[in-house]
This record gives C-alpha cells, sequence and structure tokens, in this order.
C-alpha cells in the first residue's frame, strides 16, 4: 500500500515472551482471549499507512501488504517501544514523597517530576524507580487483517472525526459539494473536552487526504424543546417505516421460496 493510505486493520497484539494480550480490535478475539471489557467499544483500527498510527514494525509490514491480507510478525524492540535504558532506572529517597509514600506499590506506577515510573524495589528508605516503558525491551507479534481501505470522500471524513470524537456514527452528518465539507456533530458532542483541539486536528488531516476539499465546517445545532420532540418522533416514524419494509421483504423471500418449492414438487424434480 502506498503511505498515507487509510485502512481499517483487525489484530491481536502480545508480548511474544510472556503471552499478555495488549490488544484485541474485535469482540470475539478479546472473549476468547479473556480480555473482553465491556465498556470498550470493539471495531476495526483505523491506520493512514506509513504515518506513524502504530508501531514503526507494523507500518513497514502494512508497506508491503494489501487490502485483504492476514499475517503474523513479530516487531523487534527497537521497531516497537524501544530497547530498555539502563540509566533510566533510578534510586530515590523515599521522603521525596511525603505522605504518600504509605501508597507505594512494587509493579505500580508513579509520577515524578512529571515522568511516569514504574516501582520497582522499596527497602532501606529508598524506592527504585523505571522510567523505561513498561513493554522497552520486548518484542511484540501481532496477528494483522487489513479489512478495507477507505478511499470515498464523505468515508475519509467520517472515518477521520471518529478517530477523535467518540460518538455514534449514524449521529454524523456530512454533506460535501464545492471543495467544502459540512460536518454536523450530534448535541451529545459539543461539551467534550478537548472538542476545539478534535476539531483543528481533523480538518488537518482531512486537508491531507483529500486535497480537493479547501474547506471544512463544523456545524452545532440548538433545539427548542418541542423542536426536539418533534424530530424524535419523526425518528421513530422512519424507524417502524424500516422496520415494516424489512418485514415485507422477508415475507416476500419466504412466499417466493414456498412458491418455488411446490412448483417443484408439481413437477417432481
Amino acid at each position: 500500500m502506498e503511505p498515507g493510505t487509510l485502512v481499517y486493520i483487525n489484530y491481536v497484539s502480545k508480548v511474544k515472551d510472556t503471552g499478555e494480550v495488549l490488544e484485541a480490535t474485535k469482540e470475539e478475539d478479546a472473549k476468547s482471549l479473556s480480555v473482553y471489557d465491556p465498556s470498550v467499544k470493539y471495531r476495526p483500527r483505523l491506520v493512514s499507512v506509513g504515518d506513524g498510527w502504530v508501531l514503526k514494525g507494523l507500518d513497514e509490514a502494512l508497506l508491503k501488504a494489501n487490502v485483504g491480507d492476514k499475517f503474523s510478525i513479530e516487531i523487534p524492540p527497537d521497531k516497537a517501544f524501544g530497547e530498555r535504558d539502563p540509566s533510566k532506572v533510578r534510586l530515590m529517597p523515599l521522603r521525596k514523597f511525603g505522605e504518600d509514600v504509605s501508597k507505594l506499590k512494587v509493579g505500580e506506577q508513579v509520577e515524578v517530576d512529571n515522568r511516569i515510573g514504574i516501582v520497582r524495589y522499596i527497602g532501606s528508605g529508598r524506592v527504585q524507580l523505571d522510567f523505561n516503558h513498561r513493554l522497552a525491551g520486548k518484542v511484540i507479534s501481532y496477528e494483522v487483517e487489513v479489512v478495507r481501505a477507505v478511499t470515498e470522500a464523505d468515508d475519509v471524513v467520517r472515518s477521520l472525526l471518529l478517530r477523535r470524537i467518540p460518538v455514534d456514527q449514524e449521529k454524523v452528518k456530512i454533506a460535501i459539494e464545492d471543495g467544502a465539507a459540512k460536518v454536523e456533530l450530534p448535541e451529545e458532542s459539543y461539551f467534550m473536552d478537548g472538542l476545539q483541539y478534535a476539531k483543528k486536528t481533523i480538518a488537518d488531516e482531512v486537508f491531507k487526504h483529500i486535497k480537493t476539499i479547501k474547506k471544512l465546517v463544523f456545524v452545532e445545532s440548538y433545539y427548542s424543546p418541542e423542536a426536539k420532540k418533534e424530530e424524535v418522533e419523526v425518528k421513530k416514524t422512519e424507524e417502524v417505516k424500516a422496520e415494516q419494509k424489512t418485514v415485507t421483504r422477508r415475507r416476500t423471500k419466504q412466499r417466493v421460496a414456498l412458491a418455488r418449492g411446490s412448483s417443484l414438487l408439481e413437477s417432481g424434480e
């Protein structure tokens, strides 16, 4: 795939030497590996190939892959979370932690001088902190499936938006015309922390991936209680009509199947 290609991938990632599951994007994989979390929304992950959205080793593998490919890969530390650096392991006096010293536990993370460290040892009035990434020095294994490429303009905008703003995709309205994309967000997203930063980042990514779009407009709409009630009623009516159409199509298929079966019986086939 070309650098900058937007694709959705499913994968399972593990620490090779321990088998620890780091992430699974499919619900069935998470359940089978006993790492299922009901609070997580499982779905394929969006990746801009070659742009550092995933580990360097996985990025390089995706550049050589095609949509529909399934592959396994082992990523060495230098292309994963880095090699372990002994200089990042430090001893500190317990008194530095003041009243919080009783909360220190081996294996847990603490923040010291704006850095995150892992407590490795406590004793003799000192604590050993490891400021290496907890996966530094580890080989990471992946089982990957390249699900699909994102190519249509509205799909690109929607995919990039949902990566930054976690809302129901059915509630996001997108219209593209004359080099401008208009995005209407659902009301529940209006007070999300960092929304303005997310909008700016989304705009930059959209302009990068769709050269024909020169303007991105975010629309926030507020409705009176009466208008909102009317909107809900209209949506319910549309859902009922859609369900009726589905039932009608299903019954039609059943009648056709029954009629075909009767014809075969009469003909002796």
